[in-house]
């Protein structure tokens, strides 16, 4: 076992989509399965970003079950907070009221602290929107819901609570968005005019602290069609580990972002008029530039179909929106 789960969540369960018998025994000792449910199917539901998500089959249902490690699941050797699901877990709970963001999410079953564990509702046949990159596109009733759920979500007043900061989240995110896409790689990848620019470096890291500021606005933290999800009740959002009292234009500006490199021809016009909220524009483009970076030159890619030409009109337009 990874010492760092050992140092991290003494007393867990690592989750193991071998292990089902193991997996039956911990589900009932929870409550969460009868004494006479048996697990008959335990496989991956998806490839998972940041944490292991299993489809649990016993024949008369099907659940979801989840857990974060103290590591990134699809890059194992990057370290990541553990107790993520438990913000995750929290974020449900706040929502729960609201009929407009709830209905287009998972239900949330269970929580089991211990193990950093999530029960939550299969959503049944689903496939994330990453397909966008690749050429099937987001419709307009599609960008019109997700956006209309994104506005619903930063209406609500959430409470003030320390668990709902997510500085440690934060930081791991900061990291990745605004400071290691802006340091020297080990191999040219022909982005030094843009690193070396110190008007662009310097508005980057000011968007960063921006970021970093706690507001009063609960957000997503990670709205991208990684998140999205197409269901037969339409499109459902996912994965709020993300999530934190902050600037609303961030969701925003991210989503400006992947609809961008979505091929999108005016994302930024599509997504406001989508929105329907007042919302600091100037901000929002400072964000999507940021983002459309760090996909572009930092450690976590995306399946996109771009020649060269394409990735430098990408930058150009990071630095535009950067820049203001």
């Amino acid at each position: 076992m990874d010492p760092r789960f050992v140092r991290a969540m003494p007393g867990a369960m690592l989750l193991d989509a071998d292990k089902p018998h193991r997996l039956q025994a911990y589900l009932r000792k929870l409550g969460w399965l009868g004494g006479d449910e048996v697990i008959k199917r335990l496989a991956k539901a998806g490839e998972g970003n940041m944490n292991l998500v299993l489809r649990v089959e016993t024949g008369a249902r099907t659940l979801i079950v989840k857990q974060s490690r103290p590591w990134v699941e699809r890059y194992p050797t990057l370290d990541a907070p553990a107790d993520r699901a438990l913000v995750e877990a929290r974020f449900y709970d706040v929502v729960a009221g609201s009929y407009a963001v709830a209905s287009r999410m998972p239900r949330l079953l269970g929580v089991d602290p211990t193990s950093r564990l999530l029960l939550l509702q299969d959503l049944g046949p689903a496939a994330d929107m990453t397909d966008a990159y690749a050429g099937r596109p987001l419709h307009p009733p599609e960008i019109d819901l997700l956006l209309g759920w994104l506005a619903a979500l930063h209406e609500l007043e959430p409470p003030r609570d320390t668990t709902l900061t997510n500085h440690a989240m934060r930081a791991l995110n900061h990291l990745h968005i605004f400071d290691l896409p802006l340091r020297p790689p080990a191999t040219d990848d022909g982005a030094a005019w843009l690193r070396s620019d110190p008007a662009y470096v310097a508005a980057v890291r000011t968007l960063g602290e921006r970021y970093l500021a706690d507001g009063s606005t609960l957000v997503h933290g990670d709205f991208y069609p990684g998140s999205w999800v197409r269901t037969e009740r339409g499109p459902m959002v996912l994965d709020p580990e993300f999530c934190h009292l902050g600037e609303p234009a961030f969701d925003v500006g991210v989503a400006v972002a992947h609809l961008t490199l979505a091929g999108a021809v005016d994302a930024l016009s599509q997504a406001l008029h989508a929105y329907r909220r007042t919302v600091n524009v100037e901000l929002v483009r400072g964000f999507a530039g940021a983002e459309l970076m760090r996909r572009l030159l930092g450690a976590v890619h995306l399946p996109l179909q771009a020649d060269a030409a394409q990735l430098r009109a990408w930058l150009e337009l990071s630095r535009s929106w950067v820049l203001g």
